[in-house]
């Protein structure tokens, strides 16, 4: 069972991420947070550019954070954004988790209010290329 502190531990890394997010063409503010293998916190937001699509994801911005530090597992990751629904990451960045994490690597799904939907990148990115198809 996931404990309540730790969750919203991650959830409050990724908020705090997405308000310095820099959006000014969208205005559409994401902020994501990765707890490593580890059990350390990276956050990340996403960053535009007037040259689309030069922007990066929060996700990416998140990993690479962690990247840096020299962890490489991702436990699970907390993914907060404005708006009617929630958001799910990209394509790119669903590979991107999927680089460092594995099937039942929990994304959790949330709006400025709290995380309302948890699943496994499984889920998100069935039949998921990895390094087996470079072997092929």
């Amino acid at each position: 069972m996931q404990d309540m502190n730790s969750l919203q531990e991650l959830f409050a890394a990724a908020s705090r991420a997405r308000e310095n997010a820099y959006a000014p063409y969208s205005g559409f503010k994401v902020g994501a947070a990765v707890r490593s293998e580890s059990g350390k916190i990276y956050a990340g937001c996403n960053v535009e550019n007037i040259s689309y699509p030069c922007g990066t994801c929060a996700e990416a911005g998140a990993i690479a954070a962690m990247a840096a530090e020299g962890d490489r597992k991702i436990r699970e990751i907390a993914i907060v954004a404005g708006g009617s629904c929630l958001i799910t990451p990209c394509g790119a960045c669903r590979q991107r988790i999927k680089e460092f994490g594995g099937p039942d690597t929990l994304i959790h799904l949330a709006g400025p209010q709290g995380i309302e939907k948890s699943v496994r990148l499984a889920d998100l990115l069935p039949l998921a290329f990895d390094e087996t198809e470079l072997k092929k």
